[in-house]
């Protein structure tokens, strides 16, 4: 993965689609289900989310295929999926808010990496666009509480937001446990 610098990015006046989810395929050699072991999953970027509040999923993206697990993996929370044209070539992208693994070896307690929210030099929210070839499936965070209770009004669609650090979920599922650990 590389940066692109906006004044260097060609101009464009095109047409830009949005769409509510995309699904993720992977590989999942336990998984005796599907052909050859190939996984779909659907991730989720909306505004509503049955009638409620909405739901912005988190997902893992391949920054380094060379590496084992998390070591090559980041990840992020997908705030927009969208698709535009150029050249007669459609490109598939996510808007996409970064998280940064804290250490370089999972939590000794609960052996899952924590990952703490990424901000850019003015202390906003680091974001950017990142091709869909980039998502490897979606994943799942818990927000690490300390001495405090969670606070009681807390709705779950809030949690992202209300925990400084995560513990990325390897029990979400036993695809995540084989994939990202």
């Amino acid at each position: 993965m590389f940066d692109v610098p906006l004044t260097a990015c060609p101009p464009f006046d095109g047409k830009i689609s949005v769409y509510l989810s995309a699904v993720a395929t992977y590989y999942a050699p336990s998984d005796p289900s599907g052909t050859s072991g190939m996984r779909r999953e659907r991730i989720h970027s909306r505004m509503a989310w049955r009638k409620g509040p909405a739901r912005r999923d988190c997902a893992l993206i391949n920054s380094d295929p060379d590496l084992d697990g998390m070591r090559g993996l980041e990840v992020v929370r997908v705030l927009l999926f969208f698709s535009f044209e150029f050249q007669n070539k459609t490109y598939p992208c996510a808007l996409v808010r970064w998280f940064s693994r804290i250490g370089h070896e999972p939590d000794e307690d609960t052996g899952m990496w924590r990952v703490e929210r990424d901000f850019d030099a003015n202390d906003e929210p680091l974001t950017s666009v990142v091709h869909l070839d980039c998502i490897v499936r979606a994943t799942h965070l818990i927000g690490v509480y300390g001495r405090e209770f969670i606070p009681e009004d807390l709705s779950p669609h809030e949690s992202l937001d209300a925990f400084q650090t995560f513990y990325v979920n390897k029990f979400i599922d036993h695809h995540a446990f084989e994939i990202a650990f």
